[in-house]
């Protein structure tokens, strides 16, 4: 079974300008994103789809591979997608790393390429135990619920699921988990499911991910012990150069 990564990348962004190319302690987030993604044992190939001329000289400045995408491409699947109808290579996974995520652990990525040997899997992504209270209320955070077979029934920006009868203590809120950003496809389904409409769902809660519920594709949650740090605004680029601080 043969994967690759791709990183979408673009430097359109509202909260933080020119985000990919932004240094957080002497590197660029999306070099981060790259070297960390090239530390996951099982991948063949990791490049960065972009519509970027300037994202994509700097790029190849480190070695890493680059592959030119259409402005008009709605979000990272999309982008993902072009890039993958691309591939000089026939991969049967793509994975979808966010180039917004400069801490991501090889070892998530490891396990979701990994979950791909169960043939009945067609797209997964991570989820992770909610370790904060206030963390549950956050509506930056994408919550999830799933069914006894790990298939995600819903992604939300609310609480999921709520707590009507204040059942969850300060010690006990192990029924709330969040979502990682990664998803991994098979190849066949990743160009099917861009020739999806898009849903009031979808638009209300501005996750993509539900786009594909709706049309019936499962989504296999790989539960996974990790803490995400993504870069959207400067403060988290702060947090994330104390991170670095006592990585070293």
């Amino acid at each position: 079974m043969k994967t690759a990564i791709i990183i979408p990348s673009r430097l359109g962004s509202t909260r933080l300008p020119r985000k990919p190319l932004r240094q957080i302690a002497g590197m660029t987030l999306i070099e981060r994103v790259y070297r960390q993604c090239k530390k996951a044992n099982g991948i063949d190939m990791v490049l960065i789809a972009t519509d970027s001329d300037e994202i994509a000289k700097h790029v190849n400045s480190f070695g890493a591979g680059a592959i030119m995408t259409p402005e008009e491409c709605a979000n990272g699947t999309e982008r993902v997608a072009y890039a993958a109808r691309h591939l000089a290579e026939d991969f049967d996974v793509i994975i979808n790393v966010q180039g917004d995520e400069p801490l991501i652990d090889p070892k998530v990525i490891e396990k979701l390429a990994k979950s791909f040997e169960d043939t009945e899997i067609s797209i997964a992504t991570p989820i992770a135990p909610i370790s904060e209270k206030n963390d549950i209320n956050n509506p930056n955070l994408a919550k999830v619920v799933t069914d006894a077979n790990d298939n995600i029934m819903y992604f939300s920006r609310s609480t999921i699921p709520f707590d009507r009868d204040s059942y969850i203590s300060d010690k006990h809120y192990s029924s709330y988990w969040k979502h990682i950003g990664l998803y991994a496809f098979r190849r066949k389904i990743l160009e099917e499911i861009k020739h999806l409409l898009s849903t009031e769902l979808e638009e209300i809660e501005k996750l993509e991910q539900l786009r594909w519920l709706y049309h019936g594709y499962k989504i296999k949650a790989i539960r996974v012990e990790y803490n995400s740090v993504e870069v959207n605004t400067e403060e988290d680029v702060k947090k994330v150069e104390e991170i670095l601080k006592y990585q070293k």
